[in-house]
């Protein structure tokens, strides 16, 4: 597809991606908001019912005219023509009727066919470089570009007179005669920098669109003449491909931090763990959540590889020519007059140069990430977080036998982050420290809630009996140790024990809380049945051979 499909469309052709026309759109319109610029225009042009209304008979001509064996263009022809459709009336089907027009959504083929419909329009666009009457917009001028395409989302570029406005729209005309897709005029926009009010109403008169203000959305991202701003862009997740400011990516952070902690405007609750320690993987102590801002530095990074290794992409085409030119990326520096876009792109690379030790090795890291023509942002993320040790309790807090919910509490309880009253008291929240499970007999910790506490004494006791534990204790700390290293195998014995554990630390706290804020309570025999029927539940409805689920129902 990449060798039949113009460069200026990005979407469903390989090695293609939708961030090359985001990134180049901003370049284009740098300083649309200044006034003593030389006169330029872009149109956004909404297609109206894309799919559906292209011309068979059109495409029947393209296929031809592109070459295709005539029996390849008959069985397309036939999966294109052949569907029958009904309309869905208050639930149930009406009619039977044929289609004649338009391309069915869905259908894996109709991407592939719909692009090559619009690549008819680059090419009658790129004859405008023949046309010695149209004047190119002044940043297209070298590479001769009049317009962008993702699927049907077309952005259109010239200088901003009449006479090349109109040969724009003359080629939008013949392509709508000819492939049956028309633009809508109601939705359609045009943007002007520096061009006299003149000229504008000569060209508003010939079009008749809406004069549109920036920024505007251009494939879900706001396209802005000037430096990116928190209000702009913060309802948008695009850490993956675009360069989002600090401020927006700080914002990411906190927004899924209060959501892991349950914080709204009318909620104020503690965060347990520093946001740090939780976007570290879970073998590493961390949740794996992923860091906005690191994540968005390693697409910045894979930005920059691509301009290093790929020449052909019509936005890398663009950087060489107007930033790069005789420089390399790794070297070139930032000018007074460069977007805000690519001087955050070298200030990030800056700030990669320094945390890796050089241009040599920070392309040896990011290479090791490059496979089959792409960086992988995963593997770069990882490479580029914080190092840290390996836990020994990852296999007893994450096992997969466990409960998600209860493997959060036991990953709160080994780090000791559980809001117990000894924690509270230290904090200033509370005065009084006494434990709800043993009658206030006894002040409370982590320690002794798990499992010095006479009443989950008895619990954990009952369990290990059930289980047929060979070796017992119930003192925290010995009882880790025991469980990270007696007990990490991978047998479904050793996996029930752990779940054991932390299904017994999870219900352990949920009887403490019932009985701080509820006032209901639960007897030891009690609690060791609930135990025992949600691990139950998991076993038996699960993957378990059945020699392990005779042993289960055998206990």
């Amino acid at each position: 597809m990449g060798v039949l499909v113009n460069g200026a469309q990005s979407a469903f052709v390989e090695g293609r991606q939708i961030t090359n026309n985001i990134l180049l759109a901003h370049e284009l319109i740098k300083n649309y908001n200044r006034k003593c610029i030389s006169p330029r225009v872009m149109l956004s042009i909404d297609i109206k019912k894309a799919f559906d209304t292209i011309n068979w008979n059109f495409f029947r001509d393209l296929l031809i005219g592109l070459g295709f064996p005539n029996k390849m263009v008959d069985w397309i022809m036939t999966c294109i023509s052949t569907p029958s459709y009904s309309i869905s009336l208050n639930g149930s089907l009406q009619g039977y009727f044929k289609g004649k027009r338009g391309l069915r959504q869905g259908d894996p083929l109709s991407p592939y066919l719909f692009i090559l419909g619009m690549d008819y329009l680059s090419r009658t666009l790129d004859l405008l470089s023949n046309d010695k009457q149209f004047n190119f917009h002044p940043k297209c001028k070298r590479l001769k570009i009049t317009h962008l395409i993702f699927a049907d989302d077309l952005l259109l570029f010239s200088k901003g007179d009449l006479v090349s406005v109109n040969k724009l729209q003359q080629c939008l005309l013949n392509f709508s005669a000819t492939s049956g897709l028309e633009a809508n005029p109601n939705k359609c926009h045009i943007f002007f920098g520096g061009v006299n009010e003149r000229i504008k109403a000569s060209i508003n008169d010939l079009l008749g669109y809406t004069e549109g203000n920036l920024p505007i959305r251009y494939l879900g991202v706001p396209l802005i003449c000037k430096r990116l701003s928190y209000i702009d862009c913060v309802q948008i997740y695009w850490t993956s491909s675009y360069i989002l400011p600090m401020k927006v990516l700080q914002r990411i952070d906190e927004m899924n931090r209060d959501f892991l902690w349950g914080r709204s405007d009318h909620k104020q609750k503690v965060s347990l763990v520093a946001w740090e320690k939780i976007c570290q993987g879970k073998k590493f102590s961390g949740l794996g959540i992923s860091s906005a801002k690191l994540w968005n530095f390693a697409a910045v990074l894979k930005n920059i590889w691509y301009i290093h290794v790929n020449k052909e992409l019509l936005w890398i085409k663009w950087i060489h020519g107007t930033y790069l030119k005789h420089n390399d990326i790794w070297t070139v520096n930032a000018k007074t007059n460069d977007s805000w876009l690519w001087k955050q792109m070298l200030k990030n690379r800056d700030k990669a140069l320094d945390l890796t030790g050089g241009a040599d090795n920070l392309k040896l890291i990011i290479g090791s990430c490059y496979k089959n023509s792409k960086v992988k942002p995963s593997a770069l993320y990882t490479i580029l977080s914080p190092t840290s040790l390996k836990v020994p309790w990852y296999n007893t807090v994450w096992g997969n036998l466990n409960y998600p919910k209860h493997s959060i509490i036991s990953w709160l309880v080994v780090q000791n982050r559980l809001l117990t009253q000894d924690r509270l008291a230290r904090m200033g929240i509370l005065n009084a420290n006494s434990c709800y499970l043993c009658n206030g007999d006894a002040i409370e910790s982590r320690d002794h809630l798990f499992f010095e506490c006479e009443y989950s004494m008895n619990v954990w006791n009952k369990i290990m009996s059930w289980l047929n534990f060979r070796w017992r204790s119930c003192n925290w700390n010995c009882m880790l140790e025991w469980f990270t290293t007696s007990l990490r195998g991978k047998g479904f014995k050793q996996r029930i024990k752990r779940m054991a554990f932390n299904t017994s630390l999870y219900k352990i706290w949920n009887e403490r809380n019932s009985r701080i804020f509820i006032q209901k309570s639960k007897g030891p025999d009690q609690l060791v049945k609930e135990i025992k029927v949600d691990m139950l539940i998991l076993i038996l409805n699960g993957n378990t051979a059945p020699e392990d689920r005779e042993w289960v129902l055998s206990l």
